[in-house]
């Protein structure tokens, strides 16, 4: 396996993992939230991030023992070469189904909000053409987009806080802890479940590496944690945990509220615009996590899988969006438990293993020594 060079800047790598966090969850985690701990959703909100943080300090231990493997080639070297290769290629999938329902939830909402007589496919080919020119430009290459992309981005999440501050009623959030600590428990379960960070673990080993590295990945997880935070404590208070919890995108109806004098109205161009930035980075490294991970396992160049792969992209997300309220039912069900093999169940394993591994090793040279001797 050949050796990666680290080149990617630290700070690089926190924007990175800020948009990689927001991703889709701007647009569905309050509606996710809202119905199982209703106004308590931004305290189900918190204890997700909480979650998404230990996950974020146990990819770095991983990835602080094996620094120049991607979470593919740990599999493959602490699993060994042949069983290795059944988790490696069950994540690379995971990545790439993943993808594709990203680029569905994209298809499904502008043509539902936006442009509704625009056909699906068309909008999702063009995305997907967008994400396949991005990753045959390499890692370098969407990584400064997101450094260019990042000041934008805060500009406008600022104008759309600001403008909704007016419309905001903190007594929506009362009263705190009604629902308990079992619904609020079942909202943090479901909440980081949509953050998929075990991803950024296929570019973790790009990151220059030394004092600080580690401390990119959570900072970017805190901050973009915050973004769901605030977007989660906005929705319940300028709508209400009701109209959250019936709305399948209630932050873009909340930006719709927004109303400043007779001159500022109707801004939820501006939240489309951050969702659409956010999403676009979190395709693009999700798709390229699942090219990277079948290149490293089949040892075939990465272009050669970009643009088959891309095709099968949008088959997949149309495929799995025939029905909306299956994939609703799907969500709220079947994929924590699904994702959760990768996100907790897979990492630990392989940390597991290096463990091991560090406390055979010395014993089994102490007998080499021994026989020699």
């Amino acid at each position: 396996m050949n050796t990666i060079v680290p080149f990617i800047s630290k700070r690089s790598f926190t924007i990175l993992v800020i948009f990689f966090m927001i991703g889709t969850s701007i647009l569905i985690t309050p509606n996710a939230l809202a119905q199982n701990a209703k106004q308590d959703a931004w305290v189900a909100c918190i204890m997700g991030v909480c979650v998404d943080l230990l996950l974020v300090w146990l990819y770095v231990w991983l990835g602080r023992r094996h620094p120049d493997r991607t979470i593919v080639g740990c599999c493959e070297e602490l699993l060994g070469p042949w069983v290795g290769k059944i988790p490696g290629l069950l994540f690379a999938l995971f990545c790439y189904f993943l993808a594709a329902l990203m680029v569905g939830d994209l298809g499904y909402f502008c043509t539902t909000q936006t442009m509704v007589d625009t056909p699906i496919e068309i909008l999702q080919l063009l995305f997907v053409l967008t994400v396949v020119i991005a990753v045959l430009s390499g890692v370098g290459a969407y990584v400064r987009a997101a450094d260019i992309f990042f000041p934008w981005f805060l500009l406008l999440l600022v104008l759309l806080v600001a403008a909704l501050a007016p419309k905001f009623e903190i007594g929506r959030l009362q009263p705190v802890m009604e629902t308990g600590i079992g619904s609020l428990a079942k909202g943090a379960f479901s909440f980081f479940s949509l953050q998929e960070l075990v991803v950024l673990m296929m570019v973790y080993p790009y990151v220059r590496r030394g004092k600080g590295r580690g401390r990119a990945f959570l900072t970017g997880a805190m901050i973009g944690g915050l973004v769901l935070v605030v977007t989660t404590v906005g929705s319940i208070g300028v709508l209400d945990s009701i109209q959250v919890a019936n709305n399948q995108f209630p932050t873009y109806i909340m930006a719709k509220n927004i109303s400043i004098g007779n001159f500022m109205q109707r801004m939820e161009g501006l939240l489309m615009l951050i969702w659409v930035l956010s999403i676009f980075m979190k395709v693009t490294v999700t798709f390229h996590a699942s090219v990277l991970g079948m290149a490293q396992l089949f040892r075939v160049e990465e272009r050669a899988l970009v643009w088959p792969l891309a095709i099968g992209l949008v088959v997949i997300a149309l495929m799995c969006y025939t029905n909306v309220v299956y994939v609703q039912n799907f969500l709220a069900t079947l994929w924590t438990p699904f994702a959760s093999l990768f996100i907790i169940v897979l990492p630990l394993l392989l940390l597991a293993a290096s463990l091991i591994k560090e406390q055979v090793g010395p014993v089994k040279s102490k007998r080499r020594r021994r026989v020699e001797t």
